[in-house]
């Protein structure tokens, strides 16, 4: 284990019962649930597999970042209410908002966009992907960058997605909750045995929880995340809003 390891889950503990005296008590305000998202799509709509377990995914880049967006911070800023995302009967929190090719410096965006994401592939993801729109621009933008097709590639952002343990104190929140961003990558950290404090990015906007970023390598695993990789997030508190 190494020393930024070491550190951010010796201060976990500590920080999450800060973060529960400071929003007046976690009971009752922070539950775990057995899923945040719709129901498993039917076999009409499942991903084909995909590679096997550390295999790599993709070429003509270096790594990846996986970024996990918080639903409700979308939906409060910018979401359309009756949208399949924001319209409050699906209880959406982390959500995958793309899985990035990136280089150690730089990275390519809208690379050979001419494949068309099947409709299958489309619906398959909705239940971690809650937008078509989003879909369909994350592919243009960064999925034709990653040397993939697109059902591998969503395949591969699915396996990302499914790779990275949501903190059960995160699932799912009823009420806003005001919080160190170091608490939620302390969380992080400590729901991932594999992951360290190098290798995750919280980001944030308007005092509000943004998304967390993981960086992985082709393989899946955790690495440590690059100089372009900006750790966003400055503020000493901001607010988680609750699922709806």
């Amino acid at each position: 284990m190494t020393r930024n390891r070491m550190l951010a889950v010796a201060g976990a503990a500590a920080l999450l019962l800060f973060a529960a005296w400071w929003e007046g008590g976690v009971e009752g305000v922070l539950r775990e649930l057995t899923g945040q998202q719709t129901a498993a799509p039917g076999p009409e709509t499942r991903l084909p597999p995909g590679p096997a377990r550390g295999a790599e995914r993709g070429s003509g880049f270096d790594y990846y970042v996986l970024a996990l967006s918080w639903s409700p911070s979308y939906c409060e800023d910018n979401g359309d209410r009756s949208s399949y995302q924001c319209d409050g009967g699906r209880d959406f929190g982390f959500v995958a908002h793309g899985l990035w090719p990136q280089n150690e410096t730089g990275w390519p965006e809208f690379c050979d966009a001419s494949a068309r994401v099947p409709d299958r592939t489309v619906d398959a993801m909705l239940p971690i992907m809650p937008a078509k729109g989003l879909i369909y621009h994350q592919w243009k933008k960064h999925g034709t960058c990653s040397g993939l097709d697109p059902r591998a590639y969503f395949a591969t952002v699915k396996d990302a997605y499914d790779s990275v343990v949501i903190p059960a104190e995160l699932v799912r929140l009823e009420r806003t909750l005001t919080i160190d961003p170091a608490v939620i990558e302390a969380a992080f950290i400590e729901a991932n045995p594999t992951l360290d404090a190098d290798e995750i990015v919280v980001n944030c906007a308007r005092n509000r929880l943004r998304e967390v970023r993981v960086c992985l390598d082709k393989t899946l695993t955790p690495r440590a995340c690059g100089r372009d990789v900006h750790r966003e997030c400055r503020a000493d508190a901001i607010r988680m809003p609750p699922v709806r």
